[in-house]
């Protein structure tokens, strides 16, 4: 089913882009910027990264009557949608994760780190990980569609 093959492409891009997003995302924390502003800064550089690798790769010969520029508006306005329910799961999740006494605890003895800074990246994957499924299913439906 080719739904499932641009998934599965859409997935590998968007795992490339968590990368640049952690990456950015965990300097910034350890610089300490602000959580949510070094969300902000990490998610601008993703998701010109994953526009690209998607438009190249993932949706190659889709929406060939939409222009470069109007794709990526589109590819941006999803995306940034989707960035506000990342960043309302990462504002519960570290809520959660450090009201959460044993959080503290297993951080603290496995990795021995600072346990306020390992809870913001969890919490950053997580939402992210959330926000992919509506992601996708907003540029396959209106970004790249046929």
């Amino acid at each position: 089913m080719e739904i499932i093959k641009i998934f599965i492409k859409f997935g590998l891009v968007g795992a490339s882009g968590v990368v640049v997003n952690i990456l950015i995302y965990t300097a910034l924390v350890n610089l300490d910027v602000n959580y949510l502003i070094a969300a902000t800064i990490a998610f601008l550089f993703a998701v010109s990264s994953n526009f690209y690798l998607n438009f190249i790769w993932t949706f190659k010969d889709k929406g060939k009557d939409k222009t470069v520029k109007k794709k990526y508006l589109h590819f941006f306005i999803i995306s940034l949608l989707n960035f506000v329910i990342n960043l309302s799961i990462l504002k519960i999740a570290v809520q959660f994760l450090s009201g959460n006494e044993l959080t503290y605890v297993i951080i603290k003895k496995y990795l021995e780190t600072n346990p306020d800074k390992i809870i913001k990246i969890i919490a950053q994957m997580v939402g992210i990980g959330v926000a992919t499924f509506f992601n996708f299913f907003g540029n396959y439906f209106i970004t790249f569609r046929k």
